[in-house]
């Protein structure tokens, strides 16, 4: 093949002379003949060879470069032909002997002489082919070996770049060699070189295994001592890339820097606070201190100079503001508020301080913070005013355990900052207190409303600056999502006058939109305290709705519908009725009237129409037939995915609507502005299915069928595949109400579509979260059905996916326990491992309804898990223990006896659990007991009775009623009342147990527990048990308790009750009288309505 024919050749010259034209037609035209013409199997061998061919031998530079990456971008394109998936190469599927000649001809091409640009573009294509591992190429590594040492730098810095790329080729080359060479590729006299040798060496060390990485430590003084040359000789972008190689390295193993890392500190608190460097250096230095605490929060702790060295970098860099403005003019003159693109080592500073505060805590970082923050708020300087404000607000989240305690005095230090002669500080000031209501909440709203809301109503008026008008605003926002109707109701007078006076004459348009939201959020805390306004508020809202305002107004009106909807649901739907119809036409002609897809109100109408819906219910189903066209259609939307060439990609990530992943060593961007639209609109299909029932059977078919059931195959949004899942059960309940029944048709077809897509998620998605909402949709929609509608084949499906998902799990867990070792540190990850706890109690509830529905049928499933629960079983991990524990006590209650063949499994862990030191492991471990002794029967009788010792021992420790114990010892309670009740006869001290077991009630807080506990008490009653007559005062008080309480009701208390009053008869009427008069007001009312 290395002899193309001459006219196939020069048709190609004639191609790429087309795909590098200037002219957009020539080379749309010549793109088009690309992709049609030579994407077919027997043309993509020719075209590759002769790229590479002119990649390396071509007359001039630029058609080098240009083949060189039309080669590496060709090569990685899907083959056009059907079944590849995306992350297939076409240059993995060429022919052997094309394989051959394109190897051979880059790697000529590379070693050539060439000019530094065509090699780098060389050595890309050469690390592309090298991916892959089929490919023998024996010349390859030789040759790069070679280039690490020769004279020339263009070669030195190209074979790092392939190394760069494709570690895995130096894996088994000698690993002294592999280390000399890093070693003189750190040293090297060119920047390029060295910076491409430490990409390289982190790229190797990610690729070796840990067991390995040892021997690389030995390097790590080598790579540091080149940043003190870099800064000295002034190298601010080598020093960059430098330091951001060493940021992946710590992430990799922070711990193997601890013998430099006092040193590493310094280094980097130098580089940050150095304001004649390069931004890019000192924001490197900056994360790089940063990303220590992510990785290793010990090891920063235990180094006294850490906390406060990020305190002062970060308070040095928050400086940074308003450079070249100083009185802020330009600042607020602007009207791009979300516009501060030139503040980057300020805004690096706050978001720096915020995950170390996340990091350490309070207790390491809050001390140094306010070692500097008074008197920082005391400076002359304004700049470092406003810094301490924000800082604070950027460590209050992290720093909550021990700030919590101290808002009354962190208040007095900030307050009077309102007050000050320089806007940004007044700003900063609104901030702080905004960021405390988020992170203090609901405490500060409690305790200081008193404090901060007439602070910051005081803002909203004509003699504060536009910027600080609305950012006081928007802290109103943040106190009000978590404050009582009773906090505000004593400021909402000044507060609404304030906001309407600027709503009226503000100058600037963002003003006016913030208070619109401000106005609307206040009204969802204040509810019906809000109705005092409605009548004032609602007829401004309305005009803005009415009038048309212009294209520049847009986001006015929209948050004009946001407000008129959330006052609606505030006063209530009486009080919004007579305005309803006139709101709802507006609604319609501005939804018939939108300006493009980019018209704001869409998506404020949206939620404005769902808002109506839940407020009116039924009397919205007129309304519908306007409504749904549009939220169907953004629904219905596709996955928009495409392949971008690296060139590319810094564009899309500017782009809020992309997202660029990597996959196979492709760009695919991923339209998920689109995808973002698509997951709203089904999260309200959701809210019309909960609302209207039935009513909205018409539109079911069509949106289970084309939305929620193909949205769990949107892999490339979580969003679309969790709210698809979570609107299933919603569209099952509809079908039933609508049908009448369960087991209509329709409703057993859909939930038979439903059921078998949802369990195959289960074994396929790799998000746990997503597992959290498939499991919620299989319980829920077992719940609704109702028993036996499963098929054996789907029992031993759920049951093959339920065993995929707890492996998972343990090994997630367990990975998590062992993640501390001499080169990492086991960092909490709180979204991890809360991620995996609430998948577990999804499970727990999954198998729940599992054994529910389909009872003895499970059974077969269930023995497949039996391995893996006994793992969970006997775990030290309380939430793995929780769900075997609680999957057992589901086993006996619905398979009854037949759950006696799995006893060598649990009944010796079930017992042994019953004393654990963990209150939920004795809780599920009685709960287990209890429904032994409950549907076991016989078969249980002497393990039930063996337990009674542990359960009575426990219940009767010092604090066994204590908060955290209490529901573990009423369900102990509970499960002693069910084994006496089965199996009393057989207990050899039963007459001691029982009078231990009257000692131990009331239960009044399990509402689960309680029934069991007082039926066995009434039938001691009704036994005329001799114990009973000796206790008449505490049985009576321990059932009123339980009235009172709440935790009985209904027939269980009028039988209970019942029986009580026969033992009331037994006394004089005069002492009866007497144990009922004792109670205060609550009680005697209590009283009176079950004893009367």
């Amino acid at each position: 093949m290395s002899q193309i024919p001459p006219e196939i050749s020069g048709m190609l010259l004639q191609l790429l002379s087309g795909l590098a034209s200037t002219d957009n037609a020539i080379r749309q035209q010549a793109e088009h003949t690309l992709n049609k013409e030579w994407t077919k199997k027997d043309r993509v061998d020719i075209l590759l060879v002769w790229l590479a061919q002119q990649a390396a031998t071509a007359a001039d530079d630029s058609t080098k470069a240009f083949s060189a990456v039309l080669f590496r971008r060709f090569a990685i394109k899907s083959p056009s032909e059907q079944g590849y998936s995306v992350t297939a190469r076409q240059v993995d599927h060429i022919s052997e002997q094309a394989k051959t000649e394109v190897r051979n001809v880059l790697l000529q091409g590379f070693s050539a002489p060439q000019s530094n640009n065509v090699r780098h573009k060389l050595a890309d294509a050469v690390a592309e082919v090298a991916k892959d591992d089929s490919f023998g190429w024996p010349s390859l590594l030789p040759t790069i070996m070679q280039a690490t040492a020769n004279q020339d730098a263009s070669f030195r810095e190209s074979a790092f770049r392939i190394i760069s790329t494709t570690p895995a080729i130096i894996t088994n080359y000698q690993l002294q060699d592999t280390l000399k060479m890093f070693h003189v590729g750190f040293e090297d006299s060119s920047d390029d070189v060295r910076i491409a040798a430490c990409s390289a060496f982190v790229a190797f060390f990610e690729n070796l295994p840990k067991s390995q990485w040892t021997n690389l430590s030995s390097l790590l003084p080598n790579l540091l001592n080149s940043l003190p040359r870099l800064l000295e000789n002034g190298k601010d972008t080598a020093l960059a890339s430098v330091l951001e190689s060493l940021i992946e390295l710590v992430d990799l193993a922070p711990k193997m820097f601890k013998p430099m890392f006092p040193t590493i500190i310094g280094f980097c608190s130098e580089v940050a606070q150095n304001k004649n460097l390069d931004s890019t250096a000192r924001l490197a230095a900056l994360e790089l201190l940063t990303t220590f605490c992510e990785t290793s929060p010990n090891m920063c702790k235990r180094e006294s100079s850490y906390a406060t060295t990020i305190v002062l970098v970060t308070l040095k860099l928050m400086t940074e503001v308003c450079v070249d403005d100083e009185d802020a003019a330009e600042w607020n003159n602007s009207d791009d508020i979300d516009n501060d693109d030139e503040e980057d080592e300020y805004n690096a500073a706050r978001q720096s301080l915020d995950r170390a505060a996340l990091r350490l805590g309070g207790q390491s970082l809050a001390g140094p913070l306010f070692q500097y923050l008074p008197q920082m708020l005391q400076s002359q300087d304004w700049h470092e005013r406003q810094a301490a404000l924000m800082a604070l607000s950027s460590a209050a989240e992290g720093c909550r355990e021990v700030l919590i305690a101290e808002i009354p005095k962190i208040l007095d230090l900030i307050l009077p900052s309102l007050q000050d002669s320089h806007p940004r500080v007044q700003y900063a000031c609104c901030n702080a207190l905004g960021q405390m209501s988020t992170d203090f909440a609901d405490v500060i709203q409690r305790t200081s409303g008193d404090r901060i809301l007439p602070a910051l109503i005081s803002m909203l008026t004509t003699k504060n600056v536009p910027r600080v008008q609305a950012h006081a605003a928007a802290a109103l926002v943040n106190f009000c999502e978590d404050a009582t109707k009773e906090v505000l109701e004593p400021y909402l007078d000044d507060l609404l006058t304030n906001l309407l006076t600027l709503l009226q004459s503000a100058p600037k348009r963002y003003v006016q939109e913030q208070v619109i939201t401000t106005i609307a959020i206040v009204a969802d805390a204040a509810k019906t305290k809000f109705i005092k306004y409605y009548d004032t508020l609602m007829p401004l809202l309305l005009e803005v709705l009415r009038t048309d305002m212009g294209e520049e107004n847009r986001l006015l009106k929209a948050k004009s519908i946001e407000c008129s909807a959330l006052i609606a649901l505030a006063v209530g739907k009486e009080k919004f009725m007579p305005n309803a119809q006139e709101i709802v036409q507006l609604f319609a002609h501005i939804q018939n009237n939108l300006t493009g897809e980019d018209d704001p109100a869409k998506t404020y109408l949206e939620q404005g129409w769902s808002r109506i819906c839940k407020l009116i219910g039924k009397d919205f189903i007129p309304y519908l037939p306007g409504v749904l066209p549009p939220l169907l259609e953004a629904a219905k939307a596709a996955q928009d995915i495409s392949i971008v060439d690296e060139d590319e990609v810094d564009e899309l990530n500017q782009n809020e609507e992309f997202d660029v992943i990597q996959l196979a060593g492709k760009h695919i961007a991923v339209h998920t502005a689109i995808l973002d639209d698509k997951t709203a609109a089904i999260e309200l299909l959701k809210t019309y299915a909960e609302v209207l029932g039935g009513d909205f059977f018409p539109y079911v078919e069509d949106i289970a069928t084309h939305i929620v059931i193909p949205g769990l195959d949107f892999y490339l949004h979580d969003g679309v595949r969790g709210s698809s899942a979570l609107t299933m059960p919603a569209l099952l309940q509809c079908t039933i109400e609508a049908t009448g029944s369960p087991t209509s048709p329709q409703a057993t077809q859909l939930w038979t579509q439903m059921f078998d897509k949802l369990v195959h998620q289960l074994g396929t998605d790799p998000v746990p979260e997503l597992l959290v909402a498939y499991y919620y949709a299989i319980s829920k929609g077992l719940e609704l059905i109702g028993a036996n509608v499963l098929t054996d084949e789907q029992i031993l499906a759920a049951g093959n996916s339920i065993q995929t998902n707890l492996t998972e799990i343990y090994e997630r867990i367990k990975s998590r326990e062992n993640a501390d070792d001499e080169y990492n540190e086991e960092v909490q990850e709180d979204d991890e491992e809360y991620t995996d706890e609430e998948l577990l109690d999804e499970i727990t509830k999954g198998i729940t309804a599992m054994f529910k529905s389909t009872r003895e049928r499970f059974l077969p499933a269930y023995q497949s898990l039996i391995p893996t629960l006994a793992s969970y079983m006997n775990d030290e991990n309380t939430s793995l223990k929780l769900l075997a524990l609680c999957s057992v006590s589901d086993l006996v209650e619905y398979t009854g006896p037949l759950a006696f063949q799995f006893k060598d499994f649990f009944m010796n862990p079930v017992g042994e659990s019953l004393t654990s030191p963990q209150a939920s492991i004795r809780q599920a471990a009685s709960h287990t007991v209890g429904a032994c002794a409950q549907y076991g029967r016989e078969h249980f009788k002497d393990f039930c009775v063996a337990t009674l010792g542990s359960m009575l021992a426990m219940c009767n420790v010092p604090d066994s009623k204590a908060d955290e114990n209490l529901s573990a010892t009423e369900n102990s309670i509970a499960a002693i009342a069910k084994v006496l009740h089965s199996f009393g006869s057989s207990v050899p001290n039963a007459h001691e147990v029982v009078e231990n077991w009257l000692k131990l009630m009331p239960v009044l807080q399990d509402d689960e527990a309680a029934p069991y506990a007082y039926m066995f008490l009434a039938e001691l009653i009704q036994q005329q048990h001799p114990l009973v007559a000796g206790m008449i005062p505490k049985i009576v008080d321990d059932v009123v308790q339980a009235l009172l309480f709440g935790s009985i009701s209904g027939k269980t208390a009028e039988k209970v009750v019942g029986t009580v009053k026969q033992l009331l008869g037994t006394l004089p009427q005069d002492q009866a009288i007497a144990l009922l008069n004792k109670y205060n007001t609550e009680g005697k009312q209590v009283i009176s309505e079950w004893f009367a």
